[in-house]
């Protein structure tokens, strides 16, 4: 037994006695998606009403949250979520849970200079001879770890060892449990023909050479079966999804005319399939990087031809996009959106898309809405600034907002706005006469 062996026995411990570090006033940060630490998280949410004004915080949570998401014991434990799902978002608009918004790559300093997070709690991979544990396929926090006081680890050996700036040495470790169990995957969604008639428009303004982020969901899945016939494509992504590694085995996705980390494929995080997290394991073209890194737009721009694809949930005539909340709903959150939008359009060659379908089904009915309005809803928070947007993309088209007036702007969305709705936003724009005065004639 060497001294890092050594190192980690004495610093194993159960999840139940690991959890009785805390303390109340004590905040805690927590590994998001299939790196939840679900044992530490289960055991500190059993001891719930012997605490008081604990806060984690924690983003994608796939941990034992029925414990906690009760009214009555949201004094004594506090979701902070940053980022909402199907799971908890009920609990999030009841005000069982809270939510701060930040940007991504602000995530050492929001964590630790404004948030005052000083525990970890993440889950990461067996250790190596050397001392090291793999962050494995959600992230890691390397970039907060000299802001806060104590790291927790939730070892499971079945997190692939994924290469890049992803691993934690046992010597950074106050404690380490064992809970092993297969890592959570998530299956891609089904295409549909809307989504396919989306990739189609963006798919054309994509070049052979370009470097690509793609996200999760039916339209990424899409837009990927259209770029199997592209060549020297790269990724320099938030996440990898199934749609990323397709490429890369039909021959489409290479690396090999990136301009910033040539030959690898850079990434925060993975989410998919049980076969993706096979392919992520132990390859060296995948580099994982902190988020302060990765999504840092400066980075992203640094990638000549860097095309960002991502989504909104509502989007006004002017161009502002709304795309983590329904009104005063808080649907999602803030995520990398800007981050790659930003980094994008800095780059050489850059674009950055916005993704939408053109209707939707109303919160709570089955009412269909369109996603292109004359106004946000009320209370709606604006992710994405009008003069951030670049291209919005529509089952009925494609245009550049960029350089257009609000006139322009009015003009071009409405033209791949559903032609339920057209005529609706048409009359908004014609009476508030600050887009098209009456006198002018809208051209189709």
């Amino acid at each position: 037994m060497n001294k890092w062996e050594e190192m980690y026995k004495a610093k194993l411990t159960t999840p139940e006695e690991a959890v009785k570090d805390i303390k109340d006033n004590d905040k805690i940060f927590c590994g998001s998606g299939s790196c939840t630490p679900d044992a530490l998280l289960g055991a500190l949410f059993d001891r719930a009403e012997e605490l008081h004004n604990v806060v984690f915080g924690g983003l994608i949570m796939l941990g034992p949250l029925h414990k906690i998401l009760k009214p009555e014991l949201s004094t004594h434990i506090l979701f902070d979520n940053y980022y909402a799902t199907v799971m908890d978002r009920q609990a999030l608009n009841e005000g069982i849970s809270v939510h701060t918004p930040f940007h991504f790559s602000e995530l050492p300093r929001q964590a630790g200079e404004f948030s005052n997070y000083k525990i970890i709690f993440t889950q990461c991979g067996p250790m190596d001879k050397n001392g090291y544990l793999s962050a494995g396929v959600s992230g890691n926090f390397l970039d907060v770890i000299d802001r806060i006081d104590s790291i927790y680890l939730e070892v499971n050996q079945y997190q692939p060892r994924i290469h890049g700036q992803n691993y934690y040495h046992i010597s950074q470790v106050k404690r380490v449990v064992e809970n092993h169990h297969p890592v959570i995957d998530l299956p891609p969604e089904p295409v549909t023909d809307v989504d396919r008639a989306i990739a189609e428009h963006i798919v054309k303004e994509i070049p052979d050479g370009a470097t690509i982020q793609l996200g999760i969901g039916a339209v990424p899945n899409a837009i990927g079966e259209q770029l199997m016939s592209k060549h020297h494509l790269g990724c320099y992504t938030e996440m990898i999804p199934d749609a990323i590694m397709n490429l890369f085995e039909a021959g489409a996705l290479d690396n090999t005319l990136k301009t910033f980390h040539k030959y690898q494929m850079n990434a925060f995080f993975a989410a998919g399939s049980s076969k993706l997290y096979e392919w992520l394991a132990e390859n060296p073209m995948i580099c994982f990087m902190p988020l302060s890194y990765n999504n840092n737009p400066y980075n992203v721009a640094k990638n000549d031809n860097m095309i960002a694809i991502n989504s909104t949930l509502e989007i006004d005539i002017t161009g502002q996009c709304c795309s983590e909340a329904i009104g005063t709903r808080q649907y999602t959150g803030t995520g990398g959106q800007v981050d790659f939008t930003r980094g994008a359009w800095m780059a050489k060659g850059g674009k950055a898309i916005i993704a939408t379908h053109s209707t939707a089904k109303a919160w709570g009915s089955d009412e269909i809405v369109s996603k292109i309005v004359p106004q946000l809803k009320p209370g709606a928070p604006v992710t994405l600034t009008r003069t951030d947007v670049m291209y919005v993309a529509t089952e009925y088209g494609m245009v550049c907002l960029k350089g257009k007036s609000l006139r322009e702007r009015a003009r071009a969305l409405i033209s791949i706005a559903h032609p339920d709705f057209r005529g609706e936003l048409r009359q908004y724009a014609k009476d508030v006469k600050y887009f098209i005065l009456p006198e002018h004639e809208i051209i189709e």
